[in-house]
């Protein structure tokens, strides 16, 4: 499994546990005798009407809180992958057109395709790395606009 897809499946493991977790508790908060008992001894003692905080209302809000955290847990690492993919597609972007103004766009086809699979190294049979058309499909899907060498 590529090291970039282990984060990502790790990450929605680890985000799905945390939402498991909460609605696990959310539920044991919801049929619990004990936590409709301390909330209304707790609000009691500071004189704060408890009609709002009930059990159910308790449970929705600690399952609202389990599922807003996994969802930004996994929209900031799929943040930081697509900012790291988008550096490194500028970057091997530039080197394209760099070497394809010193030596031709064929030789900078293979190059680009070369440094690729090195940078890979033992997951380039995940990869399916076809030629230029391809590679521009791909930058201007993520945004990365494509000049030609001048």
């Amino acid at each position: 499994m590529p090291r970039g897809q282990f984060y990502t499946v790790f990450t929605l493991g680890f985000a799905g546990a945390i939402a498991l977790l909460g609605g696990i508790l959310g539920a044991v908060l919801f049929w619990s005798k004990e936590a409709g008992a301390w909330a209304y001894v707790i609000l009691n003692a500071h004189q704060i009407p408890q009609s709002w905080l009930e059990p159910g209302y308790i449970a929705l809000f600690v399952t609202g809180t389990a599922v807003f955290a996994a969802y930004w847990i996994v929209r900031i690492q799929q943040a930081i992958i697509r900012w790291s993919r988008d550096r490194l597609l500028a970057k091997l972007n530039a080197e394209y057109h760099a070497v394809a103004q010193a030596q031709g766009t064929e030789y900078a086809d293979e190059f680009i395709k070369r440094k690729v699979l090195a940078m890979a190294g033992e997951d380039a049979r995940y990869l399916n790395l076809f030629g230029r058309n391809e590679m521009l499909h791909s930058l201007s899907a993520a945004g990365i606009r494509a000049q030609p060498p001048a």
